[in-house]
């Protein structure tokens, strides 16, 4: 699987303070599965900014560090760009790291509380230069919250939707977890990231999250969203197909406890 999402870069943003921190966090990763991780450390506006040459110098760094420990986890770089007005004229100006670093897809985070009113403007003008945006974890945006059916918008015009999967366990709250399940219901969710910011106090949560996600979508969907989906990104090329997007609602039930099948099952695909 690939996380395209995370926080492992040491000492860059609010996520790994140290290396030996990082790298327990690709350790616990890479036992839920994942073999591949993008580094998205956050990106604001601003003259202090973290430049693509940071990121990339700190994602070969660890990259190495992982190499030495043993940990057969492939990291590449990213960058969560925080919106704003010149989001665009910024990856103009080659001021702005795209996801694996191919100049196609952005990683784009909103504000928690609102939704800027130049959202859109911003989405188009990154279309326009050829790279597609890639909504950082929308279910936990309230303005998305209020107003789901902006997603429908957002996505009919090639918005691409990245859900931390841990959001389906109640992580973020009960209004974040209800959207996670009504965007995975309706198609609306593209890849699934863990934005892990340090390492767990469990081993098992990455993969006790992922489980839930399965268990909504469905064994073909999940890998498209943690395998797929993540490789083409990594390529540089376009999304396979056209889908149909609908809003649905959340199913009210109480989940079957399946987390030992799903980890064996998991762990024996080794193509992922």
């Amino acid at each position: 699987m690939i996380d395209i999402h995370s926080h492992i870069l040491p000492g860059l943003d609010d996520g790994s303070d140290t290396m030996e921190e990082t790298l327990g966090m690709v350790r616990q990763l890479y036992k839920a599965g994942f073999k591949t991780l993008i580094a998205t450390p956050h990106v604001l506006e601003g003259n202090d900014s973290l430049s693509p040459e940071e990121i990339l110098a700190a994602t070969d760094q660890v990259s190495k560090q992982v190499a030495e420990a043993g940990i057969p986890v492939e990291i590449l770089p990213g960058a969560e760009n925080y919106i704003f007005p010149d989001l665009a004229k910024w990856v103009r100006q080659g001021k702005l790291l795209t996801l694996g670093n191919t100049g196609k897809y952005l990683l784009v985070e909103l504000p928690m509380l609102e939704i800027p009113q130049y959202t859109e403007q911003v989405f188009f003008e990154l279309q326009v230069l050829g790279v597609t945006p890639v909504l950082a974890h929308p279910e936990r945006n309230k303005g998305l919250i209020d107003q789901p059916a902006r997603l429908l918008e957002w996505a009919k015009n090639g918005v691409l939707f990245q859900l931390n999967f841990r959001s389906l366990s109640g992580r973020y709250g009960p209004q974040s977890q209800e959207l996670a399940e009504i965007m995975l219901r309706s198609n609306l969710i593209h890849f699934v990231g863990s934005d892990a910011h340090r390492t767990s106090q469990k081993d098992s949560t990455y993969l006790e999250a992922l489980q839930s996600v399965e268990e909504v979508v469905g064994e073909e969907r999940f890998r498209e969203v943690t395998l797929i989906n993540p490789q083409t990104i990594i390529a540089g090329k376009p999304l396979p197909g056209e889908r149909e997007y609908i809003l649905n609602g959340p199913i009210k039930k109480k989940r079957m406890n399946r987390f030992w099948r799903f980890y064996k099952r998991l762990r024996g695909k080794e193509e992922d």
